[in-house]
């Protein structure tokens, strides 16, 4: 993402008024889920996501998947569609067949960074 899209996007994002938390409400709405499933993937008490939002590991949840998104965005050419869609539903091979969501749930942020980069550079794409 270009800084632009970049602040917009993470902006999009944050709660109203406390600009370092990211939102699960939001995040929900963008990537069209529901708190059981934000709740169950960020390995949290559905309360944590309804009532305790800023909660450090729900935070520390989203700004992975973030990091992901992100990724994926500046592989995509920046069409985030495209990167929420690949991020959510696209079956990686090289894990099991699981997706880059299921795999930021089960802690392993760096190896699917690590594959998009693979995919920047032209290796695994």
């Amino acid at each position: 993402m270009d800084s632009q899209h970049d602040a917009k996007f993470i902006e999009a994002l944050q709660e109203v008024g406390l600009a370092p938390m990211l939102s699960p409400t939001r995040y929900i709405s963008m990537l069209g889920i529901d708190a059981k499933t934000l709740a169950r993937n960020a390995r949290v008490p559905v309360s944590t996501v309804t009532k305790t939002p800023d909660a450090a590991n729900i935070q520390r949840y989203l700004r992975n998947n973030l990091r992901v998104i992100k990724a994926a965005y500046d592989v995509s050419g920046g069409d985030l569609a495209k990167s929420l869609h690949w991020f959510r539903t696209e079956p990686l091979p090289m894990f099991g067949q699981r997706t880059a969501e299921q795999m930021v749930s089960a802690g392993q942020v760096d190896d699917v960074i690590r594959l998009i980069d693979s995919y920047r550079a032209g290796a695994a794409g």
